[in-house]
Formats: structure tokens, C-alpha cells, sequence
């Protein structure tokens, strides 16, 4: 009778739980490629953003991916230079490729002559839902222009504050893991030094109401079973999740950052 007893009440327990806006969307993906993870440092020279997505809510998202935010100007031909028929060709096919994979520019960035003022992030504005056991590909170009595909999962932010919102150029989310001494730990995927851009206090977008912004974030490849966060900064995070990592990766890292 006990055991009866437990299992209506796990079923209650099941029928009762909350869902959440993005339990009913479903990203799709018609281009078959092998997926990876991705190795420590393997991220160098590569270029791509880890957004799907951002607008109103839809029952289905094709998973493809923004180059950028801010798409840099080409860099100047050298001198002489003279397009070829193959030249033509191959940007022709390479096109093609990338857009099967990648979203056209993203066009919602605006440009201020001073410094802006972004919105501090809390969850009475943002709600972030995260899916680890919900794998999709990661496409990304390499510094050759092939396309690759990390082993991912989804992540959902959703404007819920009723007014829009004011953004500044995200490519990812930050990824903070729980490490030996009990912190919540930044991770970088490599050790690279990343140089800052003078003008990102100047570059900014809007979020509008009830709009959404769907990230993949990629799987770490280890044994080691921790607990993760992820968010657009260290006051606006998801709730933990577990996830699997190299306990390596916390002594290969260049730039040591903790929760305090």
C-alpha cells in the first residue's frame, strides 16, 4: 500500500510541475554532419556565434546560427588584384554552403556616439531555460571555411519584463562551473587572450517584449560529473544542471574567475 501510495504521488508530482515557455518549441535540423566535441583550444581561428535564434516565439526553429552580431568589414584586396572565374566560383559554392548552416547578418545593431546604458540583468526581467540532455549540432566555420558541427544543448531566454530591453552584443553565454573548492568557476574552453574592443559600450540592440534568444552551448568532453550554470553574466544565471568536464581544464585556464 506504501509503495502505492508513492507512485500516485510521484504522478501528482510529475502532472503539477511547471512548464515552462519553451517546452513546446522545437528546433529543427535538416543538415546531417557529424558531431564533435570540441577539444580544449580547438575554438582558435574559428568564427561563428552560438545563437540560433531571436524573435517572438515560434513551434518550430531551424538550428542556424548568426556569423556574427557585427559583421566586420571585408579586408582590402591586394593591390592589382584581378577576380578570377575559379575565385567566383568557389565564393559562389561557399555562399551557398554557408547559408544552409548560418543566418544572413544580423541586423538589429545600433550605434551610439557615447557609452550606453544596458540593462541590468535580473530574472523579474529574463527568464533562462535550459535543456542539457537535449543535444543539437553547434555549427561553426573554421579559418579554412569548412563547417563543423560541436555537440551541443539548448538554452532559451525569454523577455518577460513587459518593456524592451537593452542589450549589449552577445555571441555566447558564459559558462560557470562548480570546482574543487566549491566555487562557481568561469570556463573557457581554451587559453587564449582575448583582446578588448573599445567600442562595446557603444554597440547595443533591443530585446523586445516576449521575445526569445535561443543559444547551443557545446558539452565539455570528460568523466568528471559536476554541477554547471550558464547565463549572459555572473548576476543573471540559470539554475544548475549537472554535466560532465576534465578536472584538467580548471589548471589549463588563463584567466581565473569565482563567484564570490
Amino acid at each position: 500500500m506504501n509503495y502505492l501510495k508513492l507512485f500516485l504521488f510521484s504522478i501528482i508530482l510529475i502532472g503539477c510541475k511547471k512548464k515552462s515557455f519553451a517546452d513546446n518549441i522545437v528546433l529543427t535540423n535538416n543538415n546531417k554532419i557529424d558531431m564533435k566535441f570540441q577539444e580544449f583550444n580547438e575554438g582558435i581561428g574559428e568564427y561563428g556565434s552560438s545563437i540560433i535564434y531571436i524573435g517572438k516565439i515560434k513551434d518550430f526553429i531551424p538550428i542556424k546560427y548568426y556569423v556574427s552580431m557585427f559583421a566586420p568589414p571585408p579586408p582590402p584586396r591586394p593591390l592589382g588584384y584581378v577576380k578570377t572565374e575559379k575565385d567566383i566560383n568557389d565564393s559562389i559554392v561557399f555562399n551557398r554552403m554557408r547559408d544552409k548552416y548560418f543566418h544572413s547578418e544580423f541586423g538589429r545593431m545600433q550605434f551610439s556616439n557615447k557609452p550606453v546604458k544596458f540593462d541590468s540583468l535580473t530574472h523579474d526581467l529574463l527568464e533562462i531555460v535550459v535543456k542539457p540532455n537535449d543535444t543539437i549540432p553547434h555549427f561553426i566555420l573554421d579559418s579554412s571555411r569548412n563547417i563543423k558541427a560541436y555537440q551541443s544543448f539548448p538554452v532559451f531566454v525569454k523577455n518577460i519584463s513587459g518593456r524592451k530591453i537593452t542589450l549589449r552584443e552577445y555571441q555566447s553565454l558564459g559558462i560557470f562551473v562548480l570546482n574543487k573548492k566549491n566555487k562557481w568557476q568561469l570556463i573557457w574552453n581554451d587559453n587564449a587572450f582575448v583582446c578588448g574592443d573599445d567600442m562595446l559600450n557603444r554597440r547595443y540592440w533591443i530585446l523586445n517584449p516576449n521575445e526569445i534568444i535561443v543559444f547551443s552551448v557545446n558539452y565539455f568532453k570528460g568523466e568528471m560529473k559536476t554541477k554547471f550554470k550558464v547565463g549572459l553574466s555572473d548576476s543573471f544565471l540559470s539554475k544548475e544542471f549537472e554535466g560532465n568536464i576534465n578536472p584538467k581544464l580548471f589548471e589549463k585556464q588563463s584567466r581565473i574567475f569565482e563567484l564570490q
